[in-house]
């Protein structure tokens, strides 16, 4: 998840006070801590920044997936 994370770090770091800025730190404290978003708050971001959004989403998710294969993997593995 690192190229969509380094993008949105880098916007945020650029302008802090904005409201796009502001809406993707609250998305990314809400995927670390896998705590509520408001998924309708995505709909304020202007398009460059919703697109950055859904490209942190996508590696997220993809991320996520490829930690829990490997979790399943190393539970196979030690049931033999």
């Amino acid at each position: 998840m690192t190229n969509a994370v380094r993008e949105v770090a880098r916007f945020i770091k650029r302008s802090p006070e904005t409201n796009d800025s502001m809406v993707l730190w609250e998305m990314c404290k809400a995927l670390e801590s896998k705590s509520v978003f408001e998924l309708h708050r995505l709909f304020e971001l202007n398009l460059k920044s919703f697109e950055m959004a859904m490209e942190l989403l996508d590696e997220w998710r993809i991320d996520r997936w490829i930690v829990e294969r490997r979790i399943q993997k190393y539970i196979d593995l030690s049931g033999n």
